[in-house]
């Protein structure tokens, strides 16, 4: 298995192909393994998710900032650091703002991008509305945090597996420490700006997933918006799912991302 660089925690599938390689871009306060059902199933070319200083409790390295032009200019580094060319991102929800800036850095490193429920300034967080709920403190105020994710919360959340998964997850500092508090008041107005001026310059095949009932993305917005900035889209509201498309919604998820893909 080939050496991966970088400076913080990876996912690495070695499918023997790195041309066309997919890299992912976790949201805000996650991690690369949440992709872990795409990772698995994705066998065609090389795949790699990559962990984002300030998210998931993890401390930064280097006078890294925390801050989506930051993550941005380290996917690039990944990229380059490690010899990838012709790549694919995909980004979700904040990991849509660093694909963006991303290309907009190196666009002739990047062959394809996939957008999954990405932040922009149609969304409620671009105008501080989700920002609020960011600092759940008991598992009560954690269930309202989780609620606009997900198509359905209150019928899986009475679902004792999935209730006892939640509960082991919360971790009041995860959402309250330093680093994260620093990346979210980060998300400001003129980082859309910046957004909404990469998302102008694009020019490679993109496509733009959205969940039917999202409570973080105006979903019916968001694809009007990205209709009038970005050429070359295609697009797919993905019935019965919120903002946690892929795993609320995988057959239809990935039967658009595959058949983008394999153009």
């Amino acid at each position: 298995m080939e050496k991966v660089i970088y400076d913080y925690e990876y996912v690495f599938k070695d499918n023997g192909n790195k041309d066309g390689a997919i890299i992912y871009c976790h949201g805000h306060n996650s991690k690369p393994e949440i992709f872990e059902i795409f990772q698995n199933y994705w066998t065609k070319t090389n795949y790699y998710a990559i962990q984002f200083p300030g998210n998931n409790l993890v401390k930064p390295v280097k006078d890294h900032k925390l801050n989506v032009n930051q993550f941005a200019h380290l996917l690039i580094d990944f990229i380059t650091n490690n010899g990838l060319k012709n790549v694919t991102l995909i980004g979700h929800s904040m990991g849509g703002g660093t694909i963006s800036l991303a290309y907009k850095l190196r666009p002739d490193l990047i062959g394809k991008l996939i957008y999954i429920a990405p932040i922009n300034k149609t969304t409620s967080l671009s105008k501080g509305k989700y920002k609020r709920n960011f600092v759940p403190t008991t598992l009560s105020e954690y269930h309202d945090f989780l609620r606009p994710l997900y198509y359905d919360f209150d019928k899986l959340i009475g679902n004792p597996e999935f209730s006892e998964e939640v509960k082991k997850a919360f971790d009041p500092e995860r959402f309250s420490n330093e680093y994260i508090k620093k990346l979210t008041m980060s998300m400001d107005a003129n980082l859309y700006d910046q957004i909404e001026s990469a998302l102008d310059s694009i020019k490679v095949p993109t496509l733009l997933v959205l969940g039917e009932k999202d409570g973080v993305i105006d979903s019916e917005l968001c694809l009007e918006y990205f209709k009038e900035h970005v050429k070359n889209l295609e697009s797919i509201i993905v019935p019965k799912s919120a903002h946690i498309i892929y795993l609320e919604n995988w057959p239809v998820f990935i039967e658009a991302v595959e058949k983008f893909l394999n153009k």
